[in-house]
């Protein structure tokens, strides 16, 4: 059988082909962790696949992988997962020292890629990095949210949205006959009691258009920043973005910040009669801020107020 001639133009795919394939793995190779030492003191683990280090080895459900791979080598396991060393612990023991006795080293929160927005991430406690302005945030939220006195004076409230939530899931099951999606108005439950504590209003209706929506974005963040994304294993490909995972993050996350900016605006836009007639809550608390202007901001800006009432 003879050969079947191939095109100008087939030929030209295939070296392109070729040529990005062969870039690629050129990167990685360049890329690659550097081999520890024998006189590194690290923990036992699987040896690893070339490039795809244990990933492989977590397979479909990595929990269980783990609970196995813990017999065999303990408690602390070091695992390469792409070019990203990993360590796990799997003992009450282990995490207590790490993150007791050795808590100011391990307290920064590692972060996937898609997560990494325009250092959005900075102005909120649960994923900005330690610092002044971390410790300035955590300072207000212990006296303004989480003290026993303002847990004990916001009991009635959280009654309340209890109760508005019972309420909802009972129309609902009335009205459909079928069974009820909790989600939604867990959700929203949950969103309009941190809108009481933060700005004194409810945010969500469940069955609102706009409630829905809200709901459906929020959704959509979530799932998009648990998504498996190449960049996090291989740091070489951050640049790119392959899967397209941050920037789909981005776009939702103007979406949810418009609507949490509106609400900033309106506050702003009250007049100081009507300030004085309403009762304080936690964003008059933010906006009346004044910091030292030495290690942390003499005033917290927009951009931040959102994101940490968001």
């Amino acid at each position: 059988m003879g050969m079947i001639p191939l095109t100008t133009d087939q030929v030209m795919i295939y070296a392109a082909f070729c040529l990005a394939g062969t870039t690629f793995l050129l990167i990685l190779i360049r890329n690659r962790p550097k081999v520890a030492s024998s006189t590194s003191r690290l923990p036992p683990g699987p040896p690893g696949w070339p490039i795809l280090g244990n990933i492989l080895d977590l397979g479909m459900a990595p929990h269980a992988s783990l609970a196995k791979l813990q017999i065999k080598y303990g408690p602390l396991i070091w695992l390469r997962l792409g070019y990203v060393n990993t360590l796990v612990i799997s003992s009450a023991e282990g995490a207590m020292e790490m993150f007791k006795n050795h808590d100011n080293t391990f307290c920064n929160r590692y972060l996937n890629e898609a997560l990494k927005i325009c250092e959005n991430y900075n102005g909120t406690i649960t994923l900005g990095k330690y610092g002044p302005y971390w410790r300035m945030l955590r300072r207000i939220c212990t006296t303004e949210l989480f003290s026993r006195k303002r847990i004990l004076d916001t009991a009635p409230l959280r009654r309340r949205c209890v109760d508005k939530l019972i309420a909802w899931i009972a129309e609902e099951a009335k009205e459909t006959g079928n069974s009820v999606e909790l989600a939604r108005f867990v959700f929203a439950t949950s969103f309009n009691l941190i809108g009481n504590l933060m700005i004194s209003k409810d945010l969500l209706d469940p069955k609102s258009t706009k409630g829905n929506h809200f709901f459906d974005v929020t959704s959509d963040l979530v799932e998009l920043a648990a998504r498996p994304n190449m960049a996090d294993f291989f740091p070489s490909l951050r640049p790119i973005d392959p899967q397209g995972l941050k920037k789909k993050m981005e776009n939702k996350m103007l979406e949810v910040l418009e609507v949490v900016a509106s609400f900033v605006k309106e506050r702003r836009c009250m007049s100081e009669e009507q300030l004085k007639n309403k009762e304080k809550d936690f964003l008059d608390v933010l906006l009346e801020f004044e910091g030292n202007g030495k290690d942390e901001p003499t005033k917290i800006s927009d951009t931040n107020l959102n994101i940490f009432i968001l």
